[in-house]
């Protein structure tokens, strides 16, 4: 009897451990997928005797209001930050997308936009630095430290824009996400605050995956896109 009950709790036990391990092999759905590019400045990414971090100053579903930007993507992510060291507030702001022609047709719509508020400008970002003062063996070894954004100067906010598609989930995989700051136009003066936002969510996020920046733009893309009937 004994045997037989030590039995069906082994049996309980490797079937709950069985369904954990397929729940974590398994995507999250679309709508949860844009918080993956949220930064997320503490522990190894914020070497505190380089400076003092970040207080998050919002949950993943608030938005700012009135918001910067108009409604791009429904998959979307927000977050807020204070730096403890100026006092200072930033945001990150990221849109998901999972098929090719609603990218497309969202990105040209708020770039447009961008043209008309402020000035965007291609511009290759260098997150050497910021990567090597953590002093973390794992942070320091990541290997997206030149990224290619875009840069938006603007009265409300600036900051930068990364564009790109990628393997990370099954099938297609678009995002738009911006860092920058709230409320203030100093991009020069809050660039490494801002460095340290991107550096603390997206080359950890890309390490060992296919990926591509502003695909809508690039001709390797967009031969691949073509190729696959995408255009």
């Amino acid at each position: 009897m004994n045997n037989v009950h030590w039995s069906g709790i082994l049996c309980t036990v490797l079937l709950l451990s069985c369904c954990v391990q397929i729940a974590h092999a398994t995507p999250p759905p679309p709508d949860g997928r844009a918080y993956y590019l949220l930064p997320e400045p503490d522990g190894p990414y914020g070497n505190q005797s380089v400076d003092l971090g970040f207080y998050i100053t919002s949950g993943y579903s608030d938005e700012r209001k009135p918001s910067f930007f108009p409604p791009v993507s429904k998959y979307r992510a927000f977050r807020s930050f204070t730096s403890l060291k100026t006092g200072k507030s930033f945001f990150s702001e990221v849109w998901y997308f999972n098929d090719w022609s609603g990218f497309k047709e969202d990105r040209k719509h708020l770039f447009a936009f961008l043209q008309q508020q402020g000035t965007i400008t291609p511009v290759t970002l260098d997150l050497t630095e910021n990567l090597a003062r953590t002093g973390d063996p794992y942070v320091a070894g990541l290997h997206a430290r030149e990224i290619c954004v875009t840069q938006y100067s603007s009265n409300e906010t600036s900051g930068y824009f990364l564009v790109f598609s990628t393997d990370f989930f099954p099938g297609e995989n678009y995002y738009i996400a911006y860092y920058g700051t709230d409320g203030q136009s100093d991009l020069v003066g809050n660039n490494p605050s801002l460095k340290t936002l991107i550096m603390s969510s997206y080359p950890g996020f890309v390490e060992n995956r296919k990926y591509t920046y502003d695909p809508s733009t690039s001709l390797i893309f967009l031969a691949w896109a073509m190729d696959n009937g995408k255009i």
